[in-house]
């Protein structure tokens, strides 16, 4: 009589699934627009009854504060990676040497807003987070600081890559109730020469502390 075979209690190891855990939860971190971090820049915006509300995606806000420092917000992670991509190679175009590091792109993809120079901004990427931390953003120009090359509106070029990297773009301006008026006109201008006319203007409820948009 032939002997029936014993059966074991099957064994199965969890570790690739355990590592296909953790990297879609990564994956689902980095790319929710839900987080946020601290902002670069305190802006107390004027208020007004309006009760729009400024898209959750595919938006680009220009934060003006008090003195006039310009910084810039994006909703999108992939918009940003596509950003400082074109930024690396327009900078290479002009410096074949120029390069940025893989994690100072990645860590650029991670934030809510910026407002370094195009000048420092290799210089901030290259450093570790801590020094990152406490890097001085002194905002992002506006205006043609070059009269000679009519070059160094920074600002310009962000919002043409923001177009470039995403053709449903849409844009916003978030003023400071002390921010004098030049300050605005400098960046409505800029958004005007890449004829962007429609735009958001980020303000505080009257009624209640959330914001609200009025298109221009």
């Amino acid at each position: 009589m032939s002997k029936k075979p014993k059966r074991g209690v099957p064994a199965i190891d969890m570790t690739a699934m355990v590592d296909v855990a953790f990297l879609l939860l990564t994956f689902f971190i980095l790319t929710t627009t839900s987080f946020r971090e601290e902002s670069k820049i305190e802006v107390d915006t004027p208020s007004s009854v309006s009760s729009l509300t400024p898209p959750e995606k595919g938006l680009l806000t220009i934060s003006v504060g008090s003195e006039g420092q310009v910084f810039v917000g994006l909703t999108d992670i992939g918009t940003r990676q596509q950003m400082i991509e074109r930024f690396e190679g327009e900078m290479r175009d002009r410096d074949p040497n120029f390069s940025l590091s893989p994690e100072g792109k990645a860590y650029f993809a991670t934030l809510q807003e910026f407002g370094v120079p195009h000048e420092d901004l290799r210089k901030w990427l290259a450093l570790d987070s801590e020094e990152r931390s406490k890097f001085e953003h002194t905002g992002i120009s506006p205006r043609v600081t070059d009269s000679t090359t009519m070059t160094g509106n920074d600002l310009k070029d962000w919002i043409r890559w923001g177009r470039m990297s995403d053709q449903r773009m849409r844009f916003a301006i978030k003023g400071d109730s002390k921010t004098e008026i030049p300050a605005i006109e400098d960046v409505i201008s800029s958004l005007q020469d890449w004829d962007v006319n429609s735009f958001s203007l980020i303000t505080a409820l009257e009624e209640g502390p959330s914001e609200a948009s009025i298109e221009n």
